[in-house]
């Protein structure tokens, strides 16, 4: 296999694990979701009947003395700050998560346009480094050192240097 072919199978098994993350942190979002909804469902349920409730009280007082707008006055604060105490609190946390998943989404984007700029990098650069490669083998040959100790300190094979050094009528 080349270089060039592990370098894509490398890339597509980045790529997979990037969406095979952004697919778990979906789902993870997506149960948070559904909780926050069964809350919303719960509270919508609840202003219901305390609406029930206030509009039983205002049909029929049971009582004579209270006064029918000093209760429902109470009735419609004590909703708001139910309201203030559960409601707006989770919006909140809908917002945040909103503005974490947008920004987990410009993240992955970022990362991808990289990875293919990358991409791209290798495929032009794919003839240059065997020119370095035959400077730097010229270079460790003239220095005295052997065939196997420079290919394995440019982690190349010892048949590439042995060809290079040919080429260069070194040897």
């Amino acid at each position: 296999m080349s270089i060039e072919t592990l370098a894509f199978i490398a890339l597509a098994a980045l790529v997979i694990i990037i969406f095979l993350m952004v697919y778990i942190r979906d789902v993870e979002v997506n149960k948070k979701l559904l909780i926050y909804e069964k809350s919303i469902e719960e509270l919508n349920y609840q202003n219901h009947v305390l609406n029930k409730t206030l509009n039983e009280f205002t049909a029929t007082p049971k009582e004579p003395t209270l006064d029918p707008k000093a209760l429902e006055t109470k009735i419609l604060g004590h909703v708001k700050d139910e309201i203030h105490q559960s409601v707006l609190p989770l919006l909140g946390s809908l917002k945040d998560v909103e503005k974490i998943m947008q920004n987990f989404r410009d993240e992955q984007s970022s990362r991808i346009d990289r990875l293919e700029s990358r991409t791209k990098e290798m495929s032009f650069s794919s003839s240059s480094p065997s020119t370095s490669n035959e400077k730097v083998i010229i270079s460790q040959y003239a220095k005295g050192k052997n065939e196997a100790e420079i290919a394995k300190d440019l982690r190349i094979g010892i048949g590439e240097v042995d060809l290079v050094l040919k080429l260069a009528n070194l040897k």
